[in-house]
């Protein structure tokens, strides 16, 4: 396991942070599977977002060796995150799900992979709780252009069995070394919920590192497509566009602009499709990003000054194709998708060669 092992290991080598959220059902299975695999060498921290299903209760009375966090107010998965964090002691931090449950061995191969070379977060290998036979995610694609899509969704539980470089992590199981998540600041707290772990990989990717996905870390989630709520779609949407403006230079924005304006229009039409209040959702998250230019600026100035890395090197490590399902069913949505692909993939190559052409 590339000199990870957790047998006889100091105490708290790692320390899992998992978030709490009504989810006394899912808690049972989840702490079993991480204290089993990990023993004395690992902390484990549960941080209750203010709960009310007695989960923080549970917790504290059948598991008297998990750190119980109890969050005065629920401030977001990002938020809630960070608190786990800053009262970590180990020296790996692996934040996982409550919804999860691992297979013997997830987290010593987890974490295996940050003792590589310029690895600065791993993911691991998620398979559908209800379809144990299929993958959730395998990490995640990242397009250019924001849009993020699950890497293996639905495929054989088989594919895709060695590590691979990502665009990045899933944020229902992923490592980082604790002085990577320091020099990063941890997660954009203005994100609220979701792209939070995007945003992470692509500070990390400025400063020079990767992501990996680790096949041995096998867990089951439980991932159900289609469950979009308004606040699901309004972060998410929102969110995209901070992870926009924070990471790419303003040059590279600019050439990417025929990209981006495809991108938009095939996300208003998703948006329409996928829930009645899908384009509310869109709007209001146009609104948002108009009315607080100053705190975005400042956290790019953040990322910014993260910088070891140039653009073409964070634009290989996204993807150039758009894979929207909600698009590519029906003659018409699948030919406009198609279309779409193919100036992305203009797009891509020319940005691409520009940006290393001018060492941007």
């Amino acid at each position: 396991m590339d000199g990870i092992t957790l047998e006889g290991a100091p105490q708290a080598l790692a320390s899992v942070i998992i978030v709490s959220f009504n989810g006394r059902h899912y808690l049972p299975a989840c702490l079993l599977s991480v204290t089993q695999d990990a023993g004395a060498a690992c902390e484990v921290i549960v941080v209750d977002n203010l709960s009310s299903d007695d989960s923080a209760a549970y917790v504290e009375q059948e598991w008297p060796d998990v750190k119980l966090v109890r969050s005065a107010d629920n401030q977001g998965f990002a938020a809630a995150c960070n608190l786990g964090a800053s009262l970590a002691t180990g020296e790996y931090l692996v934040f996982l799900n409550q919804d999860t449950r691992g297979l013997p061995g997830w987290l010593p191969d987890l974490l295996a992979g940050l003792e590589e070379r310029n690895v600065g977060l791993t993911t691991s290998k998620l398979l559908l709780m209800a379809q144990p036979d299929r993958i959730n995610l395998c990490g995640q694609d990242i397009h250019y252009t924001g849009l993020a899509f699950m890497r293996g969704f639905r495929e054989d539980a088989r594919c895709h069995p060695e590590p691979e470089l990502v665009g990045a992590v899933s944020g229902a199981s992923f490592a980082i070394k604790r002085d990577l998540w320091t020099h990063l600041q941890g997660f954009d707290e203005a994100l609220t919920m979701y792209y939070e772990e995007t945003d992470l990989c692509w500070r990390a990717r400025l400063a020079g590192y990767h992501c990996q996905y680790r096949p041995g870390s096998v867990l089951f989630h439980d991932y159900g497509p289609g469950q979009h709520s308004y606040a699901r779609l309004y972060y998410s949407k929102r969110n995209r566009y901070i992870l926009l403006f924070k990471h790419w230079r303003w040059a590279t924005l600019l050439l990417l602009l025929p990209a981006l304006m495809v991108a938009e229009i095939l996300d208003l039409g998703q948006s329409a499709l996928i829930a009645p209040y899908g384009l509310r959702a869109k709007l209001s998250a146009y609104g948002w990003i108009v009315t607080h230019a100053s705190p975005i600026m400042a956290s790019r100035h953040r990322a910014q000054r993260l910088r070891k890395a140039h653009d073409w090197e964070l634009l290989e490590s996204c993807t150039s194709e758009a894979r929207i399902l909600e698009l590519a069913s029906g003659k018409a949505r699948g030919v406009a998708l198609t279309l779409a692909n193919r100036l992305f993939r203009l797009n891509y190559a020319f940005t691409l060669a520009l940006c290393r052409a001018l060492d941007l």
